[in-house]
């Protein structure tokens, strides 16, 4: 016996055979550029920032020798924290956002410090973080499937 048609206003039950593949493919993506954005912010931390004196400052070097930018490790440091979480597969939403929003606000307070002319001094490991930053903070989270 035939089941019955779906009534009005009812959408039908089973999924088609290729939409599972496609949420797991496209989740597994998104699991790996949040990993690939928060090793790119761990390691830009030790890449060059700025010139000082013609001479690549990295962030690990902001850190130990300018006391009024202590807090800069937080940024390795949360990265480093979601791409753990990450790999155990666990939810990175609220840290990896804290983690991006890290390099904006060392550059903002830097900028507000030494003034605007600074983003014409920014380094490699200044614009990559930057970039994985903005990664962490827009890549979408995990989708909820309907249940």
């Amino acid at each position: 016996m035939p089941s019955p048609p779906p009534s009005e206003g009812q959408p039908r039950t089973s999924p088609s055979p290729s939409q599972p593949a496609v949420t797991d493919s496209s989740t597994k993506l998104l699991h790996a550029l949040i990993s690939a954005s928060a090793a790119i912010l761990c390691l830009s931390f030790f890449l060059p920032w700025i010139k000082i004196l013609e001479v690549g400052v990295s962030g690990l070097d902001i850190q130990k020798n300018f006391e009024s930018y202590r807090l800069v490790w937080l940024m390795p440091l949360l990265a480093i924290v979601t791409l753990v979480l990450g790999i155990a597969g666990l939810n990175t939403g609220f840290v990896r956002r804290l983690a991006g929003l890290c390099p904006f606000a060392i550059l903002i307070y830097a900028t507000s410090r030494l003034g605007g002319d600074l983003l014409n001094q920014l380094g490699i490991g200044a614009w990559l973080a930057l970039i994985a930053g903005a990664a962490l903070i827009f890549i979408p989270g995990k989708r909820k499937t309907p249940a």
